[in-house]
Formats: structure tokens, C-alpha cells, sequence
């Protein structure tokens, strides 16, 4: 059974996709738009069919003429619902990133003129449908990431039930989009992090020699004047040794899979943003891949998708 589904699952998509392929904006047309009853509304067409029904059955021109009427009222809110949806232009934000087991806010922008009634979104089932307010053009539509990587957008459904709550008119947008889920940080004290070997981490600040030949540009408050009275030929000046720079910190992630891996990428990613947060450079070693020590936005973008895909 479960292999059934999924085979009518993908030759469902398939269709989808010859639809509506991928696209970075879309405007809903007739070819995609899709309106079918809904409870009530499967409801109110049974309540049609019994009183046509009894109408005929005892001739009575009362209760056809209400039935007449019923449908009328039927196809009216068919065309309603259609034509909310109709002309609708949607797209999201380019790039998008959230941390695994977060939900991801996606900002969805649809523009339209008339503004329209009652629009709900979401990507999956069983995730909130999003309200969007009808003076509003973009709405903040909610994403449920589970394991970290870089996944395609899933479809967007957009419906309604307006006006009268008997159809579901609804839009199974593929937006051209992706999404990158980094590991959840993980508090820890440390994490495999190592000075570079081959840096100064290990030198004092202070250098054996104290005085070196005067240079042009040197201050006099450090020349040495006794020594210039003995030696005018040769003026020196006391050594200022420069204070030594910080040691950029390697996080080295260690060769283990399965949950090991993702603990070790969840602390990872916890140390990241310390060190980002107090603007220390840092380096990436993972068993691949070396990332050079540096800081700021990009860098430590950079680090956590390669966390993602680790």
C-alpha cells in the first residue's frame, strides 16, 4: 500500500512539475489553479440534489425555484473563489537559513491589484496555514526544518475559502528557491580547538635586544643620549617591541559519523558564534577541507554551510 501511494505521490509531482515548472516568480493563471469543495460545501451540494429531487418528485415550483436559486448562488461563489486567486504574483526571499529543528520564517511577497480576501499559505502539511492580512503584501510564512543540508523550497500551497467557505481554490507553487539548515548549536566548553602550530603563541612579548639603531621617523623621547654623547656617529634608540597579535583558534571537527558527527557539528557551530560574537578570528579544519582563520558575516556563513554539508 505504502509503495502505491508513493508511486501516485510521484506521478502526482510529475504532473505538477509539467504544470508549473520551477520559476522564480509566479503569476497564477488558469493553468494552475485548482478548485475543488470543500466539507461544507460537498454539504450544500447534497442539500441541492435532495431538494431538486423532492421539487420533482412533487411538483412543487417552490422548492425547484429554490434549488434554481441554490445552484445560482453555487456557481457565483466558484467564479468568486477563481477570480481571488487569479493574477496573483508570488516570490520569496533569495536566501534563506535557519538552524535544524527551528522553523524557518520564509518571507513570501504576493502582489495584486484589487487586493484580495482571506489568503492562507504554508509549505508542508500539518504546519500552520499563514493569515495574510488583505492590506498586507507579504506575509511570514513558517518552514519546519528537521536535519541539517542544503534542500530545494517545497511547494507553496496558497488557498482560500472565500466568500462562502464551499470551494478550496487553491495554487501548488514551485518556487526556484533553497534553504540551508546549519546544525542546532550545542552548548559546550570546547571543542577541539587548537592554536596554529606554526604561529608565535608560544614566544614572549619581550624581545632579547632593547635598543636598535635610530631609524628616521623615531620619536626622541626613546633615543639614548648617553650613548649618542659616547657615540654621536651611531644614535640608537631604546626597542619598543610591538604587543603580539592573538592566535587565531582551529575548530577541528574529528573523523566520526553517525550521532558523534552531529554532536561534534552542533558544538561546533555553538563555538562559531561565540568566537564571532567576540570577533576572534577562527579557522574550520574539517577531514576534507581546510577553511583559512578569519571573522565576520561571510566568513562564518561560510563555516556553517560547510557544517551543513559536512
Amino acid at each position: 500500500m505504502n509503495n502505491v501511494r508513493r508511486q501516485l505521490r510521484q506521478k502526482f509531482d510529475s504532473w505538477l512539475d509539467h504544470r508549473q515548472p520551477k520559476a522564480r516568480q509566479v503569476t497564477l493563471s488558469q493553468k494552475i489553479i485548482y478548485i475543488l469543495p470543500s466539507r461544507f460545501g460537498l454539504w450544500y451540494i447534497l442539500l441541492l440534489v435532495l431538494l431538486y429531487l423532492l421539487g420533482t418528485n412533487y411538483q412543487n415550483n417552490l422548492i425547484l425555484l429554490m434549488s434554481y436559486i441554490l445552484v445560482s448562488v453555487l456557481l457565483l461563489a466558484l467564479t468568486m473563489a477563481w477570480r481571488n486567486l487569479y493574477g496573483i504574483t508570488v516570490s520569496c526571499a533569495p536566501v534563506l537559513s535557519a538552524y535544524a529543528e527551528e522553523d524557518l520564517m520564509v518571507p513570501v511577497s504576493m502582489q495584486a491589484a484589487p487586493p484580495r480576501q482571506q489568503l492562507l499559505c504554508f509549505f508542508l502539511k500539518g504546519d500552520k496555514p499563514t493569515l495574510l492580512a488583505d492590506d498586507s503584501q507579504q506575509a511570514m510564512v513558517p518552514l519546519t526544518t528537521r536535519q541539517r543540508g542544503y534542500y530545494p523550497l517545497p511547494r507553496l500551497t496558497l488557498h482560500s475559502y472565500y466568500p462562502f467557505g464551499l470551494f478550496n481554490c487553491q495554487s501548488l507553487l514551485n518556487l526556484d528557491y533553497h534553504y540551508w539548515v546549519f546544525p542546532k548549536p550545542l552548548v559546550t566548553d570546547a571543542l577541539h580547538i587548537n592554536g596554529d602550530d606554526s604561529g608565535t603563541k608560544n614566544k614572549t612579548a619581550e624581545d632579547y635586544d632593547t635598543i636598535r639603531s635610530y631609524q628616521a621617523g623615531d620619536s626622541l623621547k626613546l633615543m639614548l643620549w648617553k650613548r649618542l654623547a659616547r657615540d654621536p656617529a651611531n644614535p640608537v634608540v631604546k626597542h619598543a617591541p610591538s604587543s603580539p597579535q592573538p592566535e587565531p583558534d582551529w575548530i577541528v571537527i574529528p573523523a566520526v559519523s553517525g550521532a558523534a558527527l552531529e554532536v561534534a557539528l552542533s558544538k561546533a557551530c555553538y563555538l562559531m558564534l561565540q568566537l564571532e560574537q567576540r570577533s576572534k578570528p577562527y579557522g574550520l579544519r574539517l577531514h576534507s577541507k581546510n577553511i583559512n582563520p578569519s571573522c565576520g558575516q561571510q566568513h562564518l556563513e561560510r563555516c556553517l554551510r560547510e557544517l551543513a554539508l559536512c
